[in-house]
C-alpha cells in the first residue's frame, strides 16, 4: 500500500479578471479550485503513473469538506484527520490586461493535541510493509519534530518512508533515519548549511548521511538528479526541453521515484522515471503535473551515468 502524508493541504483557487479596479464590483471571467500540497500533487502522479495511493493528512472546516470531496472526484482515496479549524485556502487573481497575478493566503489552521493524537490512530492503521511519503511542511503551532516521530513510529511497523522537505522539521526527520530523503540542492545546503553545487561537492556532503539514509536523491533543476545508495552513485540527466514551469516538478520526480521503487523496481530505473516526470511536469502550465504520454517519451532519452 502506497500513503502520502501533506499536514498542511490547502484549497487552492484562481480567478481570472480582466483588470482590477479597486472600489468596484469586478467580474470574474474564469475560475479554477483544486486541493493544494505537496503530498497531495504526489498522490496525483502516482495516479497518472497508472498506482493507487491514499493521501493522510489534517483537514477541517468547509474548506476541508470541499477539498476531500475534490480529491475523491479526482479518484484519489484520502483519510484525513478532522479538526476543528478551518483548512488554509489560497485565492489567486490574475489580471489578464496587466498579466498580473497576486496571491492571498490564509494562515496554517490550529492543531490541538487530541487532533495529532487522532492522525496518529490513523498513522497506527498503515499495514506492515506500506510505503509512505511525507511532503511538505509542518503547520505552524505544531512541533518540528512531528516527521522525525512519525517516521519512528512507521519504522516500528516496518513501513519505508520517503522524505521531503525543508528547515528544522527536514533535519530532525532527516535525523530519525528515513529509507529515502529527497532535498533539492538548495534544501541540502540549508540541511547540511553548506554551500555546494557541483557533483562532487554535493557527494561530499551525502557521505554524511549515507550511514542511516538508505536512498538520497539530490534533485538539481535542468541539471537533473543525483542519486546515492549502496546499490551504486548515479547522474540521471534529462534531455533538453522548453520549461513553461518549474512548479511541481519536484512533487512529480517523487512521485515517479515512489512509484517504481514502491513495485521492487530497481534505484537505477527509478531515477529514470523520476527525472522523466521533473522534466514532464516543466512542460504544462504554472502548477501542473506530468502527464503519462510526456513521461513515456522523456524516459527514453534520460541518460544515466555512474560515478
Amino acid at each position: 500500500m502506497l500513503y502520502t502524508v501533506t499536514l498542511d493541504p490547502l484549497l487552492e483557487r484562481a480567478v481570472g479578471v480582466e483588470e482590477l479596479v479597486y472600489d468596484d464590483v469586478n467580474c470574474i471571467i474564469e475560475e479554477h479550485k483544486k486541493p493544494g500540497g505537496k503530498g497531495i500533487d504526489v498522490s496525483r502522479v502516482i495516479k497518472e503513473l497508472g498506482g493507487e495511493s491514499t493521501a493522510l493528512g489534517f483537514a477541517g472546516g468547509y474548506s476541508g469538506l470541499e477539498l476531500t470531496d475534490m480529491l475523491i472526484s479526482e479518484g484519489i482515496v484520502s483519510d484525513f484527520a478532522r479538526i476543528n479549524s478551518e483548512t488554509r485556502s489560497s485565492i489567486t487573481i490574475y489580471q489578464r490586461k496587466k498579466k498580473i497575478r497576486t496571491l492571498l493566503c490564509t494562515t496554517s489552521p490550529a492543531i490541538s493535541q487530541a487532533e495529532v493524537d487522532s492522525f496518529f490512530e490513523k498513522v497506527n492503521e498503515i499495514l506492515p510493509g506500506s510505503d509512505v511519503v511525507i511532503s511538505g511542511n509542518v503547520p505552524a503551532g505544531l512541533d518540528e519534530g512531528i516527521f522525525a516521530r512519525l517516521i519512528t513510529a512507521l519504522k516500528k511497523r516496518n513501513v519505508k518512508v520517503f522524505l521531503d522537505s525543508d528547515q528544522e522539521a527536514f533535519k530532525l526527520g532527516v535525523d530519525a533515519a528515513p529509507f529515502l530523503i529527497k532535498p533539492n540542492i538548495f534544501e541540502l545546503n540549508r540541511l547540511a548549511g553548506s554551500g555546494v553545487s557541483e557533483v562532487k561537492e554535493i557527494a561530499e556532503v551525502v557521505k554524511h548521511y549515507r550511514d542511516s539514509v538508505e536512498y538520497i536523491i539530490v534533485s538539481m533543476g535542468g541539471r537533473g538528479a543525483l542519486g546515492f545508495s549502496k546499490e551504486g552513485d548515479y547522474h540521471a540527466r534529462p534531455p533538453k526541453v522548453k520549461v513553461r514551469n518549474s512548479l511541481g516538478a519536484g512533487d512529480s520526480l517523487l512521485g515517479g521515484v515512489v512509484s517504481v521503487m514502491s513495485r521492487s523496481g530497481s534505484f537505477e530505473e527509478a531515477l529514470r522515471v523520476g527525472v522523466a516526470c521533473g522534466t514532464a511536469a516543466t512542460l504544462g502550465i504554472s502548477g501542473s503535473l506530468c502527464k503519462k504520454t510526456d513521461v513515456d517519451s522523456i524516459k527514453k532519452e534520460v541518460i544515466i551515468e555512474k560515478f
